[in-house]
């Protein structure tokens, strides 16, 4: 009796197997790896009306071990982008947990929406929106409830894609987008979930590299002039493309303490070290709804740390404040929701969006930076510009700078109320597409911010 029960569960076992498991496919080969969209009321339900806009969305879709699935679909995206015609703004986005390229996906979908959005800013009207999706196996068991067990497997798979072919592809798509550091073309990537997972194994030492000799190139202004890496801009410093983009990232935080260190560790010597102007580099958001990232996964995590060994650290701020760090909370929970690395405070819509998304004043941060020291002046304060504030005209958003980074440190890590990134997964609304926008700005305009900072850091 013992010994059919034991058969009969293993053959039901090897079921569930079967039945449960995703297979690892391709969903977009040959010329199907690109596609023009028209949006309208069946993609997006938020339209009143048909958009009048064709947007060409391109597909490279990376299997478990890190490779590409079709090599072509690189060629393809790459072909999409080098076109002749507008400046290009190119928006790379990587999906997370249960997700994939395939056509129905809601990722997908939604992607094709916001690109959509993105297009029909005013600001934007002279610019080719493009979209590439990074697509890859989120989803390895499809059963409700254990799907969910496959935390530690996708967050592993995650790691291993990051460190794969795609970062061939992310290299060189940026010097196909961003030929040089004047090219008016815009690059922005984006990775939700495990995907932002990804992205920062992806770029993580990329973006460390180019903070580090660009952070040494300001601190040194007059002996290390002209020297830096490809995409070096006089007076600032450069991350990949124009801004990548972490939302409700499910890496653990001690990932991004050695980036706050070293940004710290420079603006300690010079707290005006970086442009009023300086835009920012690195962005992580997560939403206070986010139940994934702030409950599930340090859950999660509590069980592959066991063996781990921990001290107590400081977190030293450029005005003086110290930090305690509970190194071991710093592992449990992800990068976003760690109260003492947050830069900024939670966004927050001052009033309902009216759907139009305006145009910014591309000179916006050095304008609320300045205003910040005239209030200090008045109050018999130190002048730092930390602390500042802003009324996005475009998207209605406030964001504030808590003061303990400098006021424009390329490293931006806030969370947003659950009015604008309601929970985990609905990350693409039309006011955070706006808002985007607006964070990444002009690249001219902060090119010539960088330029007059240069020429100051000369001067002293």
């Amino acid at each position: 009796m013992a010994g059919r029960c034991a058969r009969f569960g293993a053959v039901l076992l090897a079921l569930l197997f079967v039945f449960a498991c995703a297979p690892e496919q391709y969903y977009r080969i040959g010329p199907s790896s690109t596609e023009n969209v028209t949006a309208d009321r069946s993609l997006c339900p938020e339209l009143s009306e048909a958009s009048k806009r064709q947007i060409i969305v391109a597909y490279v879709e990376i299997d478990e071990q890190g490779y590409f699935q079709e090599r072509a679909q690189l060629d393809r995206a790459l072909d999409v982008v080098t076109r002749p015609g507008k400046p290009k703004y190119v928006v790379v986005f990587v999906h997370g947990w249960f997700h994939n390229a395939s056509p129905g996906d809601e990722h997908v979908q939604r992607f094709k929406c916001a690109l959509n959005n993105l297009q029909s800013i005013d600001g934007n009207v002279d610019n080719e929106v493009i979209g590439i999706y990074i697509g890859w196996r989120g989803e390895s068991w499809t059963l409700p409830g254990i799907r969910l067990a496959t935390f530690w497997d996708r967050k592993n798979t995650s790691e291993e894609i990051g460190r794969g072919s795609l970062v061939e592809f992310l290299t060189r798509l940026e010097q196909a987008v961003k030929s040089s550091p004047e090219s008016p073309n815009k690059l922005m990537l984006v990775g939700h979930s495990f995907g932002a997972s990804v992205v920062f194994n992806a770029m993580g030492s990329i973006l460390m590299g180019r903070f580090l000799i660009d952070a040494a190139r300001l601190a040194n202004e007059k002996s290390m002039a002209g020297q830096g890496h490809s995409q070096s801009k006089p007076g600032l410093v450069s991350g990949y493309g124009d801004m990548v983009v972490l939302v409700n990232p499910a890496i653990e935080a001690t990932r991004i303490m050695p980036f706050y260190d070293l940004l710290n560790a420079y603006t300690r010597k010079d707290v005006d070290l970086f442009a009023p102007g300086q835009p920012p580099r690195l962005v992580i958001l997560s939403s206070e709804g986010d139940d994934a990232t702030r409950k599930t996964f340090p859950a999660a995590r509590v069980f592959s740390t066991l063996l781990e060994s921990y001290l107590p650290r400081e977190l030293r701020t450029p005005y003086g404040t110290v930090f305690k760090l509970n190194q071991r909370h710093l592992d449990w929970q992800t990068m976003g929701n760690v109260d003492e690395l947050q830069t900024h405070w939670p966004l927050r819509d001052t009033e309902k969006w009216t759907g139009k998304c305006r145009p910014n004043d591309p000179k916006w941060l050095a304008k609320a930076i300045a205003s910040r020291r005239e209030e200090q002046r008045e109050k018999g304060e130190k002048e730092t510009g930390a602390g500042w504030w802003k009324i996005f005209g475009g998207s209605t958003i406030r964001i504030a700078h808590k003061g303990a980074t400098t006021p424009s440190n390329p490293l931006w890590i806030m969370p947003a109320a659950t009015s604008l990134i309601p929970d985990h997964s609905d990350v693409a609304s039309p006011v955070m597409i706006c808002f985007l926008d607006e964070l990444l700005g002009n690249p001219t305009a902060a090119r010539e911010e960088g330029e007059r900072h240069q020429r100051e850091l000369r001067s002293k």
